[in-house]
């Protein structure tokens, strides 16, 4: 396989079924793989050169939309992104990785059933805009049959991860229970309206999607912004957006008269201006 030129090579004007010397070089490259029937140093040095062409290529795609659908759209699998998983493979090189690492290896588990199959023929397909493919171009190809099957486990794993986080945190953080501070003792009364108003808030976070629910878990126990970061690994301005995300909510919802504020509450906020980014009253 070539390390040298660009990844496609242009059609010769002369030489009827001529190659390029780069891709004769891959031709004749999957010819011995293929007879040596995937064993050997050959492979092994293939396959390492075509995960890291591969895994710069996809962490590349996945940071622009345009070029990932391109990428995908011979896939029979759908993808379809929410605001905060573009943002993450836009800014999250740990996750990116991850899914570059899971889309390869896919791949690399059925390429050489490709290649056995003959389906790297370049003499054949000589691809798009008068050029034929290298073979690590066609790798890349069939990386884009497995992303989105890798990306949606990749999603699994990572609800599964800050819905744990979340339920690790799920004790002595309800919102109803921050009134009841020695719970259990009847002399202990709390304002119909402080009651209700807390556990409309409680169940507000309980709707969140995991990994906001998580943080806001983990703020009402008194985590910093930093812990939360570290704990759930994500970047600060994640749990920012979350925390924004919930307080814009709260406020829009004030706004429309669907979530009143007890006048207790409200004097207790005032009494404790300014206030940090963990408190809920923030969302004011």
């Amino acid at each position: 396989m070539s390390s040298t030129g660009g990844p496609d090579s242009q059609i010769p004007v002369s030489g009827v079924g001529e190659l390029p010397p780069e891709i004769q070089r891959d031709v004749d490259s999957v010819a011995r793989v293929v007879a040596a029937g995937f064993q050997g140093r050959e492979w092994e040095e293939l396959t390492a050169e075509l995960h890291v062409y591969a895994y710069r290529t996809l962490h590349k795609k996945m940071r622009r939309s345009f070029e990932l659908v391109e990428l995908i759209a011979h896939s029979e699998t759908p993808l379809v992104l929410s605001d905060d998983e573009r943002s993450a493979l836009y800014s999250n090189f740990d996750d990116r990785s991850v899914i570059a690492d899971k889309t390869i290896r896919d791949a690399l588990w059925k390429f050489s059933e490709a290649l056995r199959r003959g389906k790297y023929d370049p003499a054949a397909n000589p691809g798009k805009n008068g050029k034929y493919k290298a073979l690590r171009s066609f790798f890349v190809g069939r990386c884009g049959l497995y992303f989105p099957r890798a990306f949606a486990e990749w999603r699994s794993e990572r609800t599964d991860r800050f819905a744990e986080a979340a339920n690790e945190h799920s004790r002595g953080w309800i919102l109803s229970d921050v009134v009841h501070r020695t719970v259990g003792e009847p002399d202990v009364h709390v304002a119909d309206d402080v009651a209700t108003f807390y556990s409309t808030l409680t169940a507000m976070i309980d709707d969140l999607r995991p990994r906001n629910r998580a943080v806001w878990r983990m703020t009402l126990e008194g985590c910093s912004r930093g812990e939360i970061a570290e704990k759930l690994e994500i970047k600060l301005g994640d749990v920012d957006n979350a925390l924004y995300t919930f307080r814009s909510k709260a406020k829009a919802l004030r706004r429309e008269g669907k979530l009143i504020v007890p006048p207790a509450i409200e004097a207790e906020w005032e009494r404790s201006k300014p206030v940090g980014t963990s408190s809920v009253g923030a969302g004011r």
